[in-house]
Order: C-alpha cells, then sequence, then structure tokens
C-alpha cells in the first residue's frame, strides 16, 4: 500500500517499480478469474488491506516480506508500525498515495495506484485501517502539522534543522546601521509528545568603528504538545527556552544575563485552505538591571493552495512586543511566502519583511527568511 520514502532510482532498476506496479491490476484480475469473483465494491478498507495490501507490507503493517519480493522494488516497504511516522503523516497524503501511486509524494515508485480499482471512500478506510496500528491519541497527527512561520511559534513537535537568516536597518543617533543574524536550528522529538531544540546564532553589526562578528546567544528549548484534535484540526502546545548569554555584550550581542522564555503555542487550521497559529511568550531575565522582561506574542496565517505540499503559499504574521517595565508596545506586520522546494514538503524555504506599525520602532526594517529540512522525512536534496 505505502512505500518507504526512496532514494535515488538507478536507470537499470527504472523497469522494476513498472513491473510491480501492475501488482494491483493483477491482484484485481486474479479475483475477477474466479468461478465465483467477489464484489470488491463492498469490501471495507480493513478487508482491502488484508487481501491486498498485507501482500507487501504484512498483516501487522511492519513491512517484513519474501526477499524475492523485494528484487521487484526499487525500496523495501516501512514499518508502518513506527509512530512518528504514522502519526505524523497527513491522511490526505496517505490517501493521495494509495490512490495515484508512490511517485504523487515522492515516495517509492513502487507503490502503486489502486484509484481505479475502490472508491475514495473505501481508500479512506484504508488508511484509517493503517492508522490503527499506532494508538493515534498518544501523538500529534500529521494534520496539525502547520507551515513553520517566521515570528510564531509552531505548536507541532518536529524532527527538522533550519538555516534562518536575518538582517536589520536601524537608525541610531543619526545614522544608519545594520544587523544580521544567522541562526542554526536544530529539534528532534522525544518520547510521545516531547522535543528538544537548539539555537546557535552568528551575528554582525556596523558600529561607528567599523563592523563587529561574533556568536549570538546560545537558546536551549523544550516543547510539550499537550492537545491535539486532527477532526477539528486543533493543536495546543507549552514550553520554556533558556536564552545563554554566550554572545559578547560589548558588541551587543547579548544583554549579559540567562533570560527564561515560558510560552504556549495554538494552531487551527479551517478546511485545507488555511492555517492560522499563534503563540505568547515571556522573556523573564535572571538580572533585571540588565534586560526588561517583554512579553512576545504574534498571529500567523498560511494559504494553502493545492493539496501538494511542492510550491507557493502565502501568508501574514502581526506581531506585538510589549515591554512589561516601561510599558513600551510594538507592533510589526510580516508579509510571507513559503515555497515547498520537494513533493514530500520536507524542504522548504521562506522569506518575510517585517514592516514595523507602531510609533515605538526599534528598527527601520527586518528582512526574515529560513530555510527547512524535516530531516526524519527525507534527504535534503530529494
Amino acid at each position: 500500500m505505502l512505500l518507504r520514502k526512496t532514494s535515488k532510482i538507478k536507470k537499470n532498476d527504472i523497469a522494476r517499480p513498472l513491473r510491480f506496479g501492475l501488482l494491483s491490476t493483477l491482484l484485481v484480475s486474479q479475483l475477477l478469474a474466479q468461478d465465483d469473483p467477489p464484489d470488491i465494491s463492498i469490501l471495507s478498507g480493513k478487508e482491502i488491506y488484508i487481501q491486498f495490501c498485507s501482500r507487501c507490507h504484512g498483516d501487522d503493517g511492519k513491512g517484513n516480506i519474501p526477499k524475492e519480493m523485494l528484487q521487484n522494488m526499487d525500496a523495501p516497504p516501512p514499518d508502518l508500525t513506527e509512530p512518528y511516522f504514522n502519526s505524523g503523516e497527513k491522511r490526505l497524503a496517505w490517501f493521495r498515495v494509495i490512490k495515484f501511486g508512490g511517485d504523487i509524494e515522492c515516495l517509492s515508485m513502487s507503490m502503486p495506484s489502486w484509484g481505479e480499482s475502490f472508491s475514495d471512500r473505501q481508500i479512506e478506510e484504508m488508511v484509517e485501517h493503517i492508522k490503527t496500528f499506532v494508538p493515534q491519541h498518544e501523538y500529534p497527527q500529521g494534520e496539525v502539522n502547520f507551515l513553520r512561520a517566521h515570528a510564531v511559534t509552531k505548536a507541532f513537535v518536529e524532527q527538522e534543522a533550519l538555516l534562518i537568516p536575518t538582517y536589520t536597518s536601524k537608525t541610531v543617533n543619526g545614522e544608519n546601521r545594520s544587523e544580521t543574524k544567522t541562526t542554526f536550528y536544530y529539534a528532534s522529538r522525544f518520547g510521545n509528545r516531547f522535543q528538544y531544540e537548539l539555537k546557535a546564532p552568528i551575528q554582525s553589526a556596523s558600529s561607528s568603528s567599523g563592523r563587529e562578528f561574533g556568536l549570538g546567544n546560545l537558546e536551549l528549548g523544550f516543547k510539550y504538545a499537550f492537545f491535539d484534535d486532527h477532526s477539528n484540526g486543533i493543536i495546543l502546545s507549552t514550553g520554556i527556552e533558556a536564552e545563554v548569554p554566550t554572545g559578547d555584550e560589548s558588541k551587543g550581542f547579548s544583554s549579559g544575563t540567562i533570560i527564561g522564555i515560558p510560552y504556549i503555542a495554538a494552531g487551527i487550521g479551517v478546511g485545507h485552505s488555511v492555517e492560522f497559529q499563534g503563540s505568547a511568550k515571556i522573556d523573564a531575565p535572571f538580572n533585571r538591571s540588565k534586560a526588561n522582561p517583554e512579553l512576545k506574542y504574534g498571529f500567523s496565517t498560511a494559504f494553502i493552495l493545492s493539496d501538494s505540499r511542492m510550491g507557493l503559499f502565502p501568508g501574514i504574521e502581526i506581531t506585538g512586543t510589549k515591554d512589561l517595565t516601561n510599558r513600551t508596545h510594538m507592533f510589526s506586520i510580516i508579509p510571507k511566502l513559503y515555497v515547498g522546494l520537494t513533493k514530500r514538503g520536507h524542504v522548504g524555504f521562506s522569506v518575510g519583511s517585517e514592516i514595523p506599525v507602531s510609533s515605538e520602532k526599534a528598527f527601520s526594517s527586518r528582512w526574515l527568511a529560513f530555510l527547512l529540512w524535516d530531516y526524519a522525512d527525507g534527504g535534503l536534496w530529494w
């Protein structure tokens, strides 16, 4: 039914998936050729899986099949009982794979299309049966894995790596200054609903004496997705980050104190067309003589224009920062464009422009971008 994410296929292996692609037709033909052929239109999704899909994926979904069958495949079947893989895949994506074949989602070309053999309802039932191999209530579902935003914290727990460049322009004492920050971000899951992450920024800033370069503040974080409802497209998370003063305070790359950052994050999808996300966090410095506590919040939306995860997805963010000591309040808007670079959607690029719209302005303009690699879903270039 579903086959593992495929690696590059050698030219002399192209015939294998083509031969194997006849499997669905042959299996159905064999049944219809019997003296008393069954009416496959009345089969349930579970019955279809047992009669057809288990030949490659096994009754238990573990994909342990004879070696001779593997010779006709470009990739072995996956373990459908692996929790992160099973729960993290959207039902729509698996529906498309079953109906149109593995290549539609950049999975194995040996996965045949079954859309001519079974109805959409039957395919939906097949997907739900496959989902029963893992207790879905214990893991956040792929339906609530929304597109990453720039300023708004994502609620879904991830296995991904990002490169996040930022360019800021501002005026200091009548002089135009610029700052750049390039952050290396790594996140990984553990347990059912947890994630840990690490952020390591490299910064540069112009000054009256020239341009300064150095390491910024390292950040460590933990996230817990405590609620999700895939049928209504809702996810809620909480977490905490710790900013460690590893940057040079004299260069303006650090406030010189540890900052604890508790937060909450949420997301909700409206059908398959619109995604809304929001987050609120408090920057709580351990030494308040070095920095003031701040409330930071934001709202994000993204418009999903197709079922494919490869394409252009526009959106906008609204962010605010309130200094809890002197009560200053700043607002910004961020028009943005997310670009899915692969069919699986595991490699993407996003760019946005943060525009301050309040009277209090910490900068004139800011450009935001990131390159995202969901490393658990495939290689960087496929």
